[in-house]
């Protein structure tokens, strides 16, 4: 498995609510570390919160599919994961470049190309590997 890139700590705000029309809600952050020094893209990421660790993938970037302007957002879909953490605080580990931002003709083109992304992570991160209970950081890649 790849080791972590660098790690983020963000407060989970309510954002434009783009995610949740298009069927993937983000949890969008208000970055509290220091800001990363990633190109803007899709990753593959691990999510602390109160000690769960969830799988997701994450954009930064400004949504140029959306026209959105030039502010750039941190914005998580967390898989197989339904609970509310707005105002919650959350760490981030980015394990992995998916894929770089890019624009899309539409919402639907988008769609099946995140689609593709979490098929892309779910495989990345099949599953733990227990054999180490002391670092629950390694996982079994594809």
């Amino acid at each position: 498995m790849n080791p972590i890139i660098t790690s983020i700590h963000g407060k989970v705000v309510s954002g434009k609510q783009i995610g949740r029309t298009i069927g993937f809600p983000t949890a969008n952050l208000y970055i509290l570390s220091e800001l990363p020094k990633l190109n803007y893209g899709v990753y593959g990421v691990i999510v602390n919160w109160k000690k769960e660790r969830i799988p997701g993938i994450m954009n930064i970037g400004i949504r140029p599919t959306f026209n959105d302007g030039s502010e750039v957002s941190y914005e998580v879909h967390l898989l197989d994961f339904n609970n509310n953490i707005y105002h919650e605080e959350i760490s981030v580990d980015i394990y992995f470049l998916v894929r770089n931002e890019r624009i899309f003709k539409d919402s639907l083109e988008l769609v099946k190309q995140i689609h593709s992304d979490i098929s892309y992570v779910k495989g990345k991160f099949l599953f733990m590997d227990h054999s180490s209970e002391k670092d629950k950081n390694h996982f079994v890649s594809m």
